[in-house]
């Protein structure tokens, strides 16, 4: 008869080691929330001069109360996002940090993800009730923390490589916009892709699609806004129904397929908007197809934000709950059901997302 083996005894010194791990860990997860307040009160921006202050000078040039300020600093110095001297008790923004934290529009600019955070927190109960009973949180329960936060983590990549190196990578697309072509982005947010989209391409016209009114609204105010109106228009429009009109030269959809309720219904409507010859580009996060392929700080982020966010805001209307780790396996299945039969997976290098075109 067989015997269970006994478990093995525990090495203390990797048990300390990973302890210390879940601790940082922790560490980040309570430091999140002091970030998103750097983030929104102007802490960062007004040290991005790189100049040394005290808590007392931050303060009096924020407005804010010193007590507070100076209990911040000290959280972000421990966390090493600030430069401390403890000779003059003074901390500073070194100018490679400000990139990151306080320059909006920088390559490497991040805080629309801090921007999240709260309502990442703050939905933690429903995520626990869908975990015991099935569902998902829609993203009507979200903030516009959530919309702006989006947008700002988006819109770096938009504004300094959408149309110089992500729309290069298909010479026959980057010739179609030079002449003039009609485009739509699917699930296009706030406006921000093809705003920058019309910037670079005068004579091309272009159409966002997608199912949040407050987003439409916005993003139609913001083509008027840039003189764009007359060829940039935004209209609240399901991604299954899109016009089945087959006169698109180039349809996107921008880091939401793996959101959708469903990419496949998604994949069949563009199918049917697209010219013969038109192409489906798709940026999605640069995920493996294999688990053991994402084991680093990307896959840790993404997994994350997919079970508080991505996967949960389609499984709320019993959708296909593919997640951020959707993978380019995942995307060539779902255009295959949409009709497609060239898969394209462009040779773009950027850490953070993975470019596809997609053509019938």
């Amino acid at each position: 008869m067989a015997t269970a083996l006994a478990n093995p005894a525990p090495n203390h010194e990797k048990a300390m080691q990973f302890a210390f791990k879940t601790v940082g860990d922790l560490a980040a997860a309570m430091n999140g929330p002091l970030v998103y307040i750097g983030d929104r009160l102007g802490l960062f921006k007004a040290m991005a001069d790189g100049q040394p202050v005290t808590s007392e000078e931050l303060a009096q040039k924020t407005g804010l109360i010193e007590r507070y300020v100076r209990e911040w600093m000290k959280a972000m110095v421990a966390g090493e996002y600030l430069k401390y001297d403890p000779q003059t008790r003074r901390a500073s923004l070194p100018v490679e940090h400000a990139l990151v934290l306080a320059q909006e529009g920088s390559p490497v600019f991040v805080m629309g993800i801090a921007q999240m955070i709260p309502d990442h927190y703050n939905l933690i109960p429903r995520i626990i009730e869908a975990f015991r009973h099935g569902g998902g949180v829609p993203y009507s329960e979200y903030t516009q923390d959530t919309f702006e936060g989006t947008e700002r983590l988006f819109e770096s990549g938009y504004n300094n490589f959408l149309t110089t190196q992500w729309i290069p990578a298909m010479p026959n697309v980057l010739k179609k916009l030079q002449v003039g072509a009609k485009v739509a982005d699917v699930g296009c947010g706030r406006g921000k892709a093809l705003l920058a989209m019309a910037r670079a391409f005068p004579k091309s016209n272009f159409v966002g699609y997608d199912n949040y009114g407050p987003n439409i609204a916005y993003a139609n105010s913001l083509a008027a806004k840039n003189g764009f109106a007359d060829r940039l228009r935004f209209e609240e429009r399901s991604a299954n129904a899109l016009p089945q009109s087959a006169d698109f030269d180039l349809i996107m959809t921008c880091d939401c397929l793996h959101d959708m309720v469903s990419p496949e219904a998604c994949a069949r409507s563009i199918h049917g908007a697209l010219k013969q010859d038109g192409s489906w580009f798709v940026i999605e996060p640069n995920m493996s197809d294999n688990l053991e392929d994402n084991i680093n700080p990307l896959g840790k982020l993404f997994y994350s934000v997919s079970t508080l966010q991505c996967m949960t805001c389609s499984l709320a209307f019993h959708g296909a709950g593919y997640g951020a780790g959707m993978g380019p396996a995942n995307i060539r299945r779902v255009a295959q059901l949409g009709g497609f039969t060239h898969f394209e997976k462009l040779s773009i290098d950027n850490p953070f997302n993975q470019f596809f075109e997609i053509r019938k």
